[in-house]
């Protein structure tokens, strides 16, 4: 929770020591409680007094005297309690402010690329890392940070899966070409799919004070993937496609 107070009106203190007013007040104090703010004072002779409106205080050797008038002297000098007002505001950024800061779209890699077979898995990858941007929010310096938090592959025949990241490549994993991962998808059918993904990112934003959660997950769409699934055929033959061109399946 961040809090923010914003002074309206002054309580002065800018009198001098030598100032020949008694009621003058010596000590202005103030405490916020991030609610609220308390203001109190201390004038000579030991009396206390509140925060909030109020009305000029009298001597503090008599207490009862009337304040003094505005050709006073201590009137110019600024010498008495003027009425302090606070405005007290939470700032609680929400996902479409931070949204300016979020990191640009990511591109969708699929392996083999641009090519499946029925029935076999295609793997799918987004690299998606934490990004940090600075700026300015509300009128006040601020560092916003995405965090990846799982990423929602959307594989273009109706069928989608919510992983924890983006996945790796097979060669990261040590795998050969069309082996199931946790971000792959195996094509019914043959025919051209259009394959992209939704990378999902927890914000937080710091204003001098420390991270702070911005509620809720800003979704960011990938660059499309183009995927051509083909059938795979066996026939026996005598002779290899290189052999014989124009033989059975080649």
């Amino acid at each position: 929770m961040l809090v923010l107070v914003v002074l309206v009106a002054g309580l002065s203190t800018a009198a001098s020591a030598q100032s020949p007013c008694d009621y003058m007040i010596e000590n202005c104090n103030t405490k916020s409680t991030g609610a609220s703010v308390e203001v109190s004072g201390t004038i000579p002779g030991g009396r206390d007094t509140t925060g909030g409106g109020g009305e000029r205080g009298g001597n503090a050797r008599d207490p009862g005297a009337a304040a003094p008038d505005a050709d006073d002297e201590c009137v110019g000098a600024l010498c008495y309690r003027i009425p302090i007002t606070y405005e007290v505001g939470i700032l609680r950024p929400t996902l479409t402010d931070v949204a300016s800061f979020a990191p640009a779209d990511l591109g969708l890699t699929d392996e083999p690329d641009g090519v499946g077979i029925v029935g076999m898995p295609v793997n799918f990858v987004v690299t998606a890392t934490s990004h940090e941007q600075t700026g300015e929010l509300f009128d006040l310096p601020v560092t916003v940070r995405f965090t990846p938090d799982s990423v929602v592959f959307v594989y273009g025949d109706g069928a989608t899966r919510t992983a924890a990241d983006g996945g790796r490549s097979l060669s990261a994993l040590g795998l050969p070409q069309f082996s199931a991962t946790p971000t792959s998808h195996a094509y019914a059918a043959r025919g051209t799919y259009t394959a992209s993904a939704l990378v999902r990112y927890a914000a937080e934003v710091d204003f001098g004070s420390g991270w702070v959660p911005v509620p809720g997950l800003l979704a960011i769409p990938t660059a499309n993937a183009t995927i051509d699934v083909l059938e795979a055929r066996t026939a026996l033959v005598d002779r290899t496609c290189i052999e014989d061109p124009a033989g059975v399946g080649c």
